[in-house]
Parts: C-alpha cells; sequence; structure tokens
C-alpha cells in the first residue's frame, strides 16, 4: 500500500489486509481474462467479495454494511482493489457510488428499502443513470424527463454509458422534473430493473475496463411511484454534486492503484532484465523514469488523502474547497495513472506493447479515469472556478 500519513485503526489495518489478499489471489489472476472476455462483468468475483464482506463495507452499519462510511477508508480500500485490476476493483465496490446520492437525499425508508439488500453474502449489483448522449460533463443539461402523473412520475428519455446497466437490479435515475430549469430542474429517482418502459441496449465495446459492462438505457413512459423519488423536486442535481465530489476522490484513489501496480511491475521488471551488460534499472534513462512515477505517485496520494479528509470533516470545511480539492485529487491522480501506465509500457518496451505482460491493458484502463466522472478539461475548470 503506498505511504500514509495518517494512523490507521485495526479495523481499518484488518480491512485492508482482507484487500490485500484479495486483489492479489483473486483480482489479479483473473484480469487478462476480463480483459479478453470484453463484455462480461465478472459476477463470480463480486459474489466472492461479498462473502469477504467487501462490496457492502461502505454501507452504515444500520442497513447491515460494514460501517466505513469514511471517504479516507473508501480510498485506502479501493486502492488496494484497483492495485489488483483497474477494472474490477472499480466493479467490486460499484454499489457505494449508487449508495451515496441515497445517503445524501433518501428518507429513513427509502436507505432500509433500498440499501439493506446491498448488503450480505448476496447481494444486489445496483447502477446510477447521469450520462446521455448529448449530455456527459454537463450533467444539468440532461433533458429525460419525469413528468408528473397521478400516484408519481413517467419517465421518457434515453441515457448513455450507464455501469452495470442491464445487470443491476437497482437503479438510481436522474431526470428533469422542470424542463425550464437547469441544475434546480433535476430530481432523482428510485428504479428496480423490472420497472416497465425501461429497456436496456447492447453492450458497449470499450477500451479498457471491461469488468464494467455499459449500455444505454431508454425509458418510455417508465412508471416511477413518487415514493420513490429521492429528495424533493429538484434536489437530484445536489446529490449528484455530492456523489460527484466523493466518487472523485474514490476513483483518484482507484487510479493510484494502477499508478502503483504498473511502478511495481516495472521496477521488478527492470531489476531483472538485462541489456548492454547490465539491468536496465542501471541505466539513467530507466532509473529517472521509475524516480519519476514513483515520486508522482506518493504526491497524488497525499492529494487524494487530503481530499478525503476533508470531505470526512463535514461542514467544518467549506464546500467550495472540498470541490477544488476533489478536482485536484481526481485531476492529478488519473493523470499520474496514466503517465505510470505509459511508463511501464516504455519500460518494458516491446514486451510491455504485448499481451504477454499486462500493463498494456492498465494503460487502457487508465485512460478512463482521466475522462469519467468529468474530463481532465472539467477538473481544471472546476478548480480554476473555485480558487477562493
Amino acid at each position: 500500500m503506498s505511504y500514509t500519513p495518517w494512523p490507521l485503526s485495526d479495523e481499518q489495518r484488518d480491512i485492508l489486509d482482507l484487500c490485500r489478499a484479495f486483489a492479489a489471489d483473486t483480482i489479479r489472476p483473473a484480469g487478462r481474462r476480463v480483459d479478453e472476455a470484453d463484455t462480461e462483468s465478472p459476477v463470480d468475483i463480486f459474489r466472492a467479495a461479498a462473502k469477504l464482506g467487501i462490496t457492502d463495507f461502505m454501507i452504515p452499519e444500520e442497513y447491515g454494511g460494514g460501517g466505513f462510511t469514511d471517504v479516507f477508508t473508501q480510498c485506502l480500500v479501493q486502492e488496494q482493489l484497483c492495485f489488483g485490476d483497474p477494472g474490477i476493483g472499480n466493479f467490486v465496490c460499484s454499489n457505494g457510488f449508487f449508495a451515496d446520492p441515497i445517503l445524501a437525499l433518501g428518507t429513513s425508508e427509502q436507505k432500509e428499502a433500498w440499501l439493506r439488500p446491498l448488503t450480505g453474502e448476496d447481494p444486489k449489483i445496483t447502477s446510477l443513470a447521469t450520462t446521455e448522449p448529448g449530455s456527459g460533463s454537463d450533467s444539468a443539461s440532461i433533458i429525460t424527463r419525469a413528468t408528473a402523473v397521478d400516484g408519481g412520475y413517467l419517465l421518457d428519455g434515453q441515457k448513455a454509458w450507464i455501469s452495470n446497466a442491464g445487470l443491476a437490479d437497482c437503479y438510481v435515475v436522474f431526470a428533469k422534473t422542470d424542463p425550464s430549469q437547469r441544475s434546480r430542474g433535476v430530481s432523482a429517482f428510485l428504479l428496480p430493473r423490472e420497472t416497465e418502459g425501461m429497456e436496456f441496449g447492447a453492450p458497449m465495446k470499450k477500451m479498457g475496463q471491461r469488468a464494467i459492462v455499459c449500455r444505454e438505457i431508454f425509458f418510455s413512459e417508465a412508471f416511477v411511484p413518487e415514493h420513490n423519488r429521492l429528495g424533493e423536486e429538484g434536489q437530484g442535481f445536489y446529490g449528484l454534486m455530492r456523489t460527484f465530489d466523493i466518487s472523485r476522490v474514490v476513483l483518484g484513489a482507484a487510479s493510484l492503484g494502477t499508478a502503483r501496480a504498473a511502478f511495481e511491475y516495472a521496477r521488478d521488471y527492470a531489476q531483472e532484465r538485462t541489456q548492454f551488460g547490465k539491468t536496465i534499472i542501471d541505466h539513467q534513462a530507466v532509473a529517472f523514469r521509475l524516480a519519476d512515477m514513483s515520486s508522482r505517485i506518493d504526491a497524488a496520494w497525499l492529494q487524494v488523502l487530503n481530499a478525503a479528509r476533508m470531505i470526512d470533516a463535514g461542514e467544518a470545511v467549506d464546500r467550495q474547497r472540498v470541490t477544488a480539492a476533489a478536482a485536484m485529487a481526481k485531476l492529478n491522480a488519473s493523470e499520474t495513472a496514466m503517465f505510470c501506465t505509459w511508463a511501464a509500457v516504455q519500460t518494458l518496451g516491446g514486451w510491455g506493447y504485448s499481451r504477454e505482460h499486462p500493463v498494456e491493458q492498465w494503460m487502457r484502463d487508465a485512460k478512463l479515469e482521466e475522462i469519467e466522472e468529468g474530463t481532465s478539461d472539467i477538473m481544471r475548470l472546476l478548480i480554476s472556478r473555485n480558487l477562493g
């Protein structure tokens, strides 16, 4: 695990030891198989993780989860799992992203009804549906419509690039209850997979992180009862932004798990590979590249953990500072992962470009982190708007 400047509790050390072993024994050996399968999520690994309490560690104890609700611990765990494999690690913990808006906006009844089924040895798989064909980073511009009718709402529209769509049992869907408004017109809704009028497209073929299969979702007068609305009308964007602050920091930790995997693999290879009569790590060009990898990982890791601590401090830290810190953490961690995976491929040379070694896959996997939950361009925009 990357250096952590804060003391850890015995419980934190226990779950990290558990995740470290699971990543080494179960996740890493399956990485290539899952990547080659292309559009098949490793449900078997998800179930194995559930039996160990890994898939629900972030859910509050009062709803049957592990109780590690702080973002700091979630980052420690995510880094360990994604060290095993980026896509699988993110898939195993994907229920946490679904849970965040429910925790932010849900009633006690909604939390009980929708979070408890995510716990235990046979949990439901979930999905968060925001992105649309014409709405990516600009979440306030979504056009999926939720029209009020007697007893609830009718959803009409289309979502794109939705992780776990079709596979998931439960969905949080964001839609416009007031199309005349931007962010203030967005509301959030809870839907089960069997909702009539909700259909799924074919699996989308991706460059990397293939453990998480994405599909489009189509809504045609899909009825949602009023009690499945999260919060009041127009509060959905607030819940989404809170989710983004958390998810961007946790995805930063995921990025650094990938970066560390690439660094350690390249370092070990450089210590064994011989060229021009000595190991390649003894050539300054290679040694300096490894030094850059290690330095960037530690610097970005400190940013991620600091942002996590700021979120965990709650109202003690200004929201503007939190948003900026989360964006900085996600930006630098994702770009560090891209650099480190590139550097690993470069260090292995021709072998790095082949499928004989996992670094080419990790390089493809890392690219997603510079795009999802807001591109690097959007992160820089958020930072510039919150320089305070």
